[in-house]
């Protein structure tokens, strides 16, 4: 058998990214496991209320790690909260406006405010463990961040167009496939920026939440904000310059790593009558999106959300047209949208009849 191009370039290439897109990905979750478990065994430890800070430079890539730990659980806890409130509060009407005015009100109320009931309530309900302690001052950073979330998908979820609801309807969706395929895509760019801003106010309430004190009690726990004011009572310039510098070098990281990646990939996902002609980039976005380990996963949700395209996230690959049709009687009667925006969202259920194309 005669091969026809041995050895092509752009194969070899196209070859050599994926496999070392796979090792990246690969050792990255290795890297999350191995710091699951590391945490897991000092959260279950003893407790200790006050945790000695070193001033060593070589002290804060361990420091980071904690900082970071605290606040990426506290933003996914914040974003499980938001989609839950906001789901629960614009779907009951005599809930609604009672829910919206305590979060209105919860949000006013400082970072400190929730200190003594938080960081008591963790400590009793885990005691004897290091756990208790680190659950309430992720808790406090949680409530730094939690209400911006919540605010964003509520109004995303009243702002969705009639009509796609009433095609959702039409083409019988259940309530988890309405979720995945018109409400998670509809708020995820505004859930993807206002993360960024509720991240940053985490950042803000961290520095105060790994040092306080509280009644006849001192807490200080091993993390960025606690040396940093290690640091600042000290008198070290240099270790205090060294903390922020590292608080600077997270923050540009995770921009460039984390959310610029969210921000180009959230781009598909945008309702728009006339598409933009530019459009949000990010290398490490395309660089993932050719690993093969994606391709393998099983089902094509995923394969279809870290596509590219702002069609083909949709299961299948399957597109509708812009003819709704729904029953009247026993006739078919269309329904003329006013674009093809339908095609974008993919509202389209699997193993229905399609209706024809305008």
């Amino acid at each position: 058998m005669k091969i026809q191009h041995p050895l092509a370039r752009t194969l070899v290439t196209a070859r050599s990214w994926s496999f070392l897109m796979d090792l990246a990905v690969a050792i990255f979750a290795l890297s999350v496991f191995v710091a699951v478990i590391g945490t897991g065994v000092y959260w279950l430890g003893k407790p200790v209320p006050v945790v000695p800070i070193s001033n060593s430079i070589g002290a804060l890539p361990l420091y980071a790690f904690y900082s970071i730990v605290r606040m990426s659980i506290a933003y996914l806890l914040s974003l499980v909260f938001a989609i839950s409130y906001g789901y629960i509060a614009a779907y009951n009407p005599r809930l609604e406006p009672w829910m919206v005015a305590v979060l209105d009100i919860l949000q006013s109320i400082p970072v400190l405010s929730f200190l003594p009931p938080v960081v008591l309530a963790m400590v009793a309900l885990v005691p004897g463990h290091q756990m208790g302690i680190e659950m309430g001052v992720i808790l406090l950073i949680f409530t730094g961040q939690v209400w911006n979330l919540a605010f964003s998908f509520y109004s995303s979820l009243k702002s969705i167009p009639r009509e796609m609801v009433e095609a959702t309807r039409v083409y019988r969706y259940s309530g988890w496939q309405r979720f995945w395929q018109l409400e998670m895509p509809y708020a995820a760019i505004g859930l993807v920026w206002n993360s960024i801003v509720s991240v940053a106010g985490g950042w803000f309430a961290l520095i105060f939440c790994e040092t306080f004190t509280m009644g006849d009690r001192n807490f200080q726990l091993p993390g960025l904000g606690s040396y940093i004011q290690t640091a600042t009572y000290a008198g070290d310039m240099r270790a205090l310059l060294s903390g922020i510098a590292a608080v600077i070098l997270i923050v540009v990281a995770t921009d460039q790593l984390v959310w610029r990646p969210l921000i180009a990939w959230s781009d598909k996902f945008k309702f728009e009558q006339v598409e933009s002609s530019e459009r949000v980039t990010s290398p490490i976005l395309t660089m993932l999106r050719r690993s093969n380990l994606f391709s393998t996963l099983p089902g094509g949700y995923l394969r279809g959300w870290m596509s590219p395209s702002r069609s083909a996230w949709r299961k299948g690959g399957k597109t509708m047209s812009c003819i709704l049709w729904t029953r009247r009687s026993a006739a078919e009667v269309p329904l003329r949208c006013g674009r093809c925006a339908w095609q974008r969202w993919g509202l389209h259920a699997g193993g229905q009849r399609r209706p024809p194309t305008c």
